[in-house]
């Protein structure tokens, strides 16, 4: 038989890979076996061995393109939002990151099954260090709120921007994964209004809340 391109190769390994996706978001990691997948993809057990040595590398796999593109995708809302505290910016963030929950919600189903099955060993790098890389991102920020004495005191505004990321996307993850249907009794655009203004108001110091919506920042 002809030598594959590398191309066909890729093109193999992804229609592998989608099949066993749907699989492990169906019937869990160790619910799935090498044979299913193989059955799933319409291919050989013996031609699924030769791309991957084990079942976990087909979900290391998959992970780890998922990862690349949320990565992607939160620097594209990161580069669009050069000052993500300010009240209105936090709202616009907020509205990003539901439609990153939105598009790419098989990811998330993949990261609940790797905390189930593997303690989060492969979504881990994810979350460490989590507030350092905000911080690193958003220095410039940060630092001048603190300088202009935004901030309430004893606020860390990057501990606060990380709290509140998760909470934006903790608030979509239960509406989309696990059927929330609206579970603060208010629409998502109220939610996101609603915890950019808990937030807001946690982490600044009033004046310059009244600063920030006289100058409609």
């Amino acid at each position: 038989m002809p030598k594959l391109t590398q191309e066909a190769i890729e093109g193999n390994k992804e229609h592998i890979e989608e099949a066993a996706k749907k699989l492990f978001i169906k019937h869990g990691f160790h619910g799935t076996s090498m044979r299913l997948i193989a059955a799933q993809a319409d291919v050989s057990l013996g031609n699924l061995y030769n791309y991957y040595k084990t079942k976990e590398d087909i979900l290391e796999s998959i992970i780890n393109k998922y990862e690349l593109i949320i990565n992607t995708k939160l620097k594209e809302i990161f580069d669009d939002i050069e000052e993500p505290l300010l009240p209105n910016n936090l709202i616009n963030f907020g509205k990003k990151v539901q439609i990153l929950v939105a598009e790419h919600y098989e990811f998330w189903l993949l990261m609940y099954i790797d905390v189930l099955e593997f303690e989060n060993r492969h979504c881990r790098k994810m979350f460490e260090n989590l507030t350092e890389k905000l911080n690193k991102r958003f220095y410039n920020h940060f630092t001048e709120l603190k300088d202009n004495k935004d901030i309430n005191n004893n606020v860390d505004p990057a501990i606060g921007f990380t709290v509140v990321y998760l909470q934006f996307f903790n608030y979509f993850l239960i509406e989309k994964l696990f059927g929330g249907n609206n579970h603060l009794g208010i629409n998502d655009d109220e939610a996101i209004v609603k915890i950019s203004e808990i937030f807001s108001r946690a982490i600044f110091h009033p004046n310059a809340l009244e600063k920030f919506s006289v100058n409609k920042q």
